[in-house]
């Protein structure tokens, strides 16, 4: 192939509009960007905090346990089932931790 990809690359790819979609989200983004600095998975409650802390320009120690919470539930309903469902992170729902995958097609626009 003229791009060097082979088939399965190009079978594992999003569309661009879902990619799009994915970035659409101030709160994606930053959790993302979060994910991708780390390195390592993390803990569902402390990426919620964290991009919760982002938003705020606030440390995530100085959040309220109710601004976590909210933050964590909100992650749960709105941004993780989407992030999850396409095979952007995975989601181990035993330990509550969550892992970016690597991909470049999302990685590449976080910056």
């Amino acid at each position: 192939m003229a791009t060097g990809e082979t088939e399965r690359d190009q079978s594992d790819r999003l569309p661009d509009a879902v990619v799009a979609d994915i970035l659409a989200s101030d709160r994606r983004r930053s959790a993302l960007a979060i994910l991708a600095a780390e390195d390592e998975p993390m803990v569902i409650d402390d990426l919620a905090a964290a991009v919760r802390a982002r938003e705020e320009d606030t440390p995530p120690t100085a959040l309220s346990p109710e601004e976590r919470r909210t933050a964590r539930d909100d992650f749960f309903a709105e941004h993780l089932p989407k992030l999850t469902a396409t095979g952007v992170v995975d989601y181990d729902s035993m330990v509550g931790t969550v892992t970016l995958r690597d991909d470049d097609r999302i990685l590449d626009r976080l910056s």
